[in-house]
């Protein structure tokens, strides 16, 4: 039930409508809703790698059911990032931050990245193997169909799509899940780095081949506007 405050005013005085009260409530308005803006933060989660460690983007509705607005971009990176030597340049892997660009074009700039990364490390560079990348493009889809981001989503064994392809090498797998511009190919590395099981993975000497794939969704659990990104490895 909705109840409004009667408009104050002595007794006998005529009733007077004024625009300064509506821009004043207004202003009050828009001051309450800025001070309810929730500064969304990023969470590290096992070796599945969501964007929930440094802060996003504060956004800002008027109303109910309008668009929001961008009021203050985030950090894509961490501040004082150990890490940042091992992320390629522009120049380098060019699209590195992008998100507009087609899948398949991102996919290819994280091989880039990764690449540069291990080649900054003193390790060789990795070959794409089709078998990995469509076993990592198996894995992202069970992650977006099941709604759940994990190894095992749907409930699977985290190797079972790679062992039902009939390959038996040692294998591994960095899954990073990230909201908007934090899905960028560049930040989504960064985010391995500077987590110490998924950088294992990365700088494991033993790999020779790697599987990448990506896939968007507007809703992955509670991630909205979500980017998955699934890394796979193997030896053989």
């Amino acid at each position: 039930m909705e109840t409004r405050e009667p408009d104050w005013r002595q007794p006998g005085e005529p009733e007077r409508r004024s625009g300064f009260n509506r821009i004043g409530l207004l202003v009050v308005l828009s001051l309450v809703l800025v001070a309810l803006v929730a500064v969304k933060w990023e969470r590290l989660a096992g070796k599945e790698l969501s964007s929930r460690s440094r802060v996003s983007d504060i956004k800002l509705s008027i109303l109910p059911g309008l668009p929001e607005l961008t009021i203050l971009k985030g950090s894509l990176y961490p501040a004082h990032d150990p890490w940042k030597g091992y992320l390629a340049s522009d120049q380098a892997c060019p699209g590195g931050e992008r998100t507009d660009l087609p899948l398949n074009e991102q996919a290819n700039v994280m091989t880039c990245l990764i690449n540069y990364a291990r080649q900054r490390r003193g390790l060789s560079s990795l070959t794409p193997a089709s078998l990995l990348n469509d076993t990592s493009l198996k894995k992202a889809g069970k992650i977006v169909r099941c709604n759940e981001f994990a190894h095992g989503a749907c409930g699977d064994d985290p190797a079972a799509d790679v062992r039902a392809a009939n390959y038996y090498g040692s294998w591994g797998e960095n899954l990073y899940l990230g909201e908007g511009r934090l899905g960028a190919p560049r930040v989504a590395l960064d985010g391995w780095l500077n987590s110490s099981e998924h950088r294992e993975n990365l700088f494991n000497p033993s790999w020779r081949f790697e599987g990448i794939a990506v896939m968007t969704a507007a809703r992955v659990g509670r991630y909205s506007n979500a980017t998955i990104w699934v890394n796979q490895f193997g030896t053989d």
